[in-house]
């Protein structure tokens, strides 16, 4: 099933692959509304990342205001510098529809540490978004991602948890 242009729907645009099986462990779980969420190829880097969102998602969203955009990547312990140059290629008028996401290092560290697939993972990160629990996102390497869950999730989750 495709998805549905004229209505609030998000993409997704994963750093590499490891963060892909992270989004799509998230958009499989039976939480998730899956037909308004697209997951892009990864971009292959965190600069690559900003690269696609600013040549091919920012017209995009300028065009549709029902697009949001969910950048994943890896902060690789590089935490509020990698942040904030992020956010600086963000411009403010996209801001409220633009999320900003990853592990505080990699995605396979997080595999370590919750000795799960990183689909499982994701699947337990939607969990929460669902419940409004966020207790997987408290772990140490996903708790610097509150802010910005707490920011969106209003405004995500009747996209993608329409009857929570």
């Amino acid at each position: 099933m495709s998805i549905n242009r004229y209505q609030p729907h998000i993409s997704v645009i994963p750093e590499d692959d490891a963060n892909r099986q992270l989004a799509n462990g998230f958009v499989d779980s039976d939480a998730v509304q899956a037909n308004q969420v697209h997951i892009e190829p990864p971009a292959g880097g965190w600069e690559y990342v900003l690269q696609v969102f600013e040549k091919v998602f920012i017209p995009k969203m300028r065009n549709n205001a029902h697009l949001h955009v969910i950048l994943l990547l890896d902060f690789d312990e590089k935490g509020e510098s990698r942040r904030d140059k992020c956010i600086q290629s963000i411009p403010p008028e996209f801001r409220a529809r633009t999320m900003l996401l990853g592990a505080h290092d990699e995605p396979e560290t997080l595999k370590k540490e919750f000795k799960k697939p990183l689909e499982a993972i994701g699947e337990a990160l939607a969990a929460d978004c669902a419940q409004e629990a966020l207790g997987t996102w408290n772990h140490e390497h996903l708790s610097h991602n509150l802010p910005e869950i707490q920011r969106m999730l209003p405004t995500i989750r009747p996209i993608l948890f329409p009857g929570s």
